[in-house]
């Protein structure tokens, strides 16, 4: 009779210690900045991992092709709005640093490209807006105090009149690159 009061109190403190990790874990994931990025590109599903929502963040600012695949940046802006990006050596010297995980499924590419799951229910609705040319979808990240980020919920808007232009002009000098660098049309001649 004296043993179940041990046995009670060796099943109850692993409870009790994975509670606490929870309830820590919980806690953290709550602390951070909130910020608005627009996004691009999608993948709804994938049916060994779950379903999410895959895309492309597209930061504000002037930023070139080199400055796209830097693991680490300063955000400037009042949060949720982000004014611009500036890419950084010193994140120290940031008031808003973010920097990608080597860890997360991203790894280096984590501030580029992102994942957010959604409820089975929404994959049709997410995929169909995603596939609209005339909205912007929108993520809210929670940027924590360490630098990383974690994609916590989309939404869409309508294009403004100057996206529409910017997005006009960006196939227009895609369709040019194209056309400048086509290959001559192929002759086939028929066999006598």
């Amino acid at each position: 009779m004296t043993g179940k009061p041990w046995h009670i109190a060796a099943l109850a403190l692993p409870l009790a210690g994975l509670s606490v990790l929870w309830g820590w874990s919980d806690y953290k994931s709550r602390q951070g900045t909130d910020w608005d990025v627009p996004v691009q590109g999608y993948d709804p599903r994938d049916l060994l991992r779950g379903h999410y929502v895959e895309f492309t963040y597209d930061w504000p600012g002037e930023i070139d092709e080199s400055d796209a695949y830097l693991a680490q940046f300063c955000i400037e802006g009042a949060a949720p709005v982000i004014e611009r990006i500036v890419p950084t050596e010193d994140l120290a010297a940031c008031a808003h640093p973010a920097r990608a995980s080597g860890s997360d499924i991203y790894g280096l590419e984590g501030l580029r490209r992102g994942r957010l799951y959604i409820a089975q229910t929404r994959s049709s609705e997410l995929q169909k807006k995603l596939a609209d040319r005339d909205l912007r979808g929108i993520v809210r990240v929670r940027q924590r105090d360490d630098g990383l980020i974690t994609p916590q919920e989309i939404r869409f808007r309508p294009l403004t009149a100057e996206e529409r232009a910017a997005r006009e002009q960006a196939s227009a000098q895609a369709r040019e690159q194209v056309g400048a660098g086509a290959a001559p049309p192929i002759e086939i001649t028929p066999e006598p």
